[in-house]
């Protein structure tokens, strides 16, 4: 039985797995309005699975985040209130939401060392989901070899992660030059057969000014 000390800081819960990619079903806790409310973590930032049986943390970058209804009979209508008019006449729409993030494996962690490439296995479903701190991000992307598994994205276009992936690295290092630098000369060698994908990746890559 994993002792309650141990979800503190997690956001989401894994509902589905596989050995490149992980869906997790965001916790719904109360807001500041009083109203249901769940973390929606930002496209291209960085998450962990922590196993709740060995060493393994999974790795993996958010590429979507998806918001629906609880089942088929509890579907969603317009309904043509403004988002106050909903708080305050059908409050209890929004506890029939749930909130998927979906993300994509890109390495893991065991015994204080980071692997670049697939775990030997997914996380557990139930296991806990939580963001890694900035100094965790700046960790993590110390080295770049993992930038070659985010091509392989279907669901969204893959040159918006790679550039989102890089924006959160570098926020997470309150954004450095060198770092950028960095991160465009392994896109390079990434994209050396195709320069208007490189150039593409690199415009969106830039911080915002």
């Amino acid at each position: 039985m994993k002792s309650a000390h141990n979800n503190q800081g997690a956001i989401a819960e894994v509902i589905s797995a596989s050995i490149t990619g992980v869906v997790a079903e965001s916790w719904q806790g109360q807001g500041a309005d009083g109203l249901p409310s769940c973390a929606r973590p930002r496209f291209g930032s960085f998450l962990r699975c922590q196993s709740q049986d060995d060493g393994i943390s999974v790795l993996s970058v958010v590429y979507d985040v998806v918001t629906g209804p609880l089942d088929a009979n509890h579907r969603p209508a317009a309904l043509q209130m403004s988002r106050e008019q909903l708080k305050l006449e059908q409050p209890h729409i929004f506890a029939l939401l749930r909130t998927e993030i979906h993300a994509l494996t890109i390495g893991y962690r065991l015994d204080d060392r980071i692997y670049q490439h697939l775990p030997p296995r997914p996380p557990e479903v139930h296991d806990f989901v939580y963001p890694l701190t900035d100094a965790e991000v700046q960790e993590v992307t110390e080295n770049l070899d993992f930038l070659s598994l985010v091509p392989a994205v279907q669901a969204v276009p893959s040159d918006e992660l790679l550039a989102a992936v890089v924006r959160e690295a570098d926020r997470a290092r309150n954004n450095d030059l060198q770092f950028l630098v960095r991160a465009g000369k392994a896109l390079t060698q990434l994209f050396r057969d195709d320069y208007d994908r490189l150039v593409s990746v690199l415009k969106k890559m830039k911080p915002e000014s």
